[in-house]
């Protein structure tokens, strides 16, 4: 866990060297969770939504980047709160996310399990760490 610790010190210190830092720094929670806000609730529409409901979502998530942006969101937060003190909120939206890939619990396939399984592990790896004495360590 310290040869990780000092990755994301390294990390935090190149963030740090550009100007758009300090402003995207403030907001990397509401990113994270708001990105994968925005995907479930998209994924949650879908689900429950008559047909004749296409077309509109259509053109809010697609038409209307609403997806790719919640998706983009949901990973800038993702590398922008592993670097920073809030890492301890980082396992519990990979497990979202992971959750979010299954989902409809409808088709599930071998790519769906092998997705859900790296985010999963990703984001046990990640709570081993902020659990571990060297989160705090390097903030």
């Amino acid at each position: 866990m310290q040869q990780f610790s000092n990755v994301l010190k390294e990390l935090n210190k190149w963030y740090q060297s550009f100007k758009w830092y300090p402003l995207l720094h403030s907001l990397e929670l509401k990113l994270l969770f708001g990105g994968l806000g925005i995907v479930f609730i998209r994924e949650l529409l879908y689900t429950i939504l008559p047909y004749q409901a296409y077309r509109a979502m259509n053109v809010i998530f697609y038409t209307i980047p609403l997806n790719s942006l919640g998706y983009h969101a949901f990973l800038l937060g993702a590398w922008l709160t592993l670097a920073s003190k809030n890492v301890r909120y980082l396992p519990y939206a990979l497990w979202g996310y992971a959750f979010y890939i299954m989902f409809p619990f409808t088709s599930i396939s071998l790519s769906t399990i092998i997705s859900t399984a790296v985010y999963a592990l990703l984001g046990y790896g990640v709570f081993r760490y902020s659990a571990s004495p060297y989160v705090d360590e390097n903030r």
